[in-house]
């Protein structure tokens, strides 16, 4: 037990000593002024897109369903060819994510590391990409749910054929098909 928190603590000493000693010395410091010159172009690049997202979903979601389709769909496609861009890097800071939650668990035996609630430090989530990978499902399965297909589709067809479509003796006949094969449906 003592064993495992002593390669913990060591780990992380030797972690943040080594990155505090790469931007101390003369040697490395040009070098990571641009990498931190890239980080901050990064993070200005991804706050504008959050910012992009939260006013596109406010204005053309309610819930999971599309208020406005079109303009989704081109925000989506838009959106998916600025990710195929930044799919590289997002894999790379997802990797750095993983290996700093698996540094700060490296000492753990009271919890596994690939379970529940893994990668949260207080509030902050290491690792979201499964939650929104969850959510944009639901979104794109809530919008495309098969009975509102099938009600959209009866009323084209109720404006395709009109008075002879949907008539009186066959909703009765789909009543009594609908009840004897569902029996419980009854009240």
């Amino acid at each position: 037990m003592i064993w495992g928190a002593l390669n913990s603590v060591l780990l992380t000493v030797v972690v943040f000593a080594g990155a505090t000693f790469l931007v101390v010395w003369e040697v490395t410091r040009p070098f990571l002024k641009k990498v931190i010159a890239i980080l901050i172009g990064i993070t200005a690049t991804l706050t504008f897109k959050t910012i992009l997202v939260t006013v596109l979903g406010r204005v053309n979601y309610a819930a999971f369903y599309r208020k406005r389709p079109w303009i989704g769909n081109v925000s989506g496609v838009a959106l998916e060819c600025w990710h195929l861009g930044l799919t590289t890097g997002y894999m790379l800071a997802r990797t750095i994510k993983l290996i700093v939650a698996a540094l700060l668990y490296v000492g753990r035996v009271d919890t596994p590391f690939l379970g529940e609630g893994i990668g949260n430090i207080g509030p902050v989530n290491l690792d979201a990409f499964p939650t929104i990978y969850r959510k944009g499902l639901l979104s794109a399965e809530a919008h495309r749910h098969p009975y509102i297909e099938r009600l959209g589709y009866l009323y084209l067809l109720k404006i395709k054929h009109g008075s002879n479509f949907a008539t009186a003796s066959g909703s009765i006949w789909r009543l009594l098909f609908v009840f004897s094969l569902m029996p419980w449906l009854r009240k």
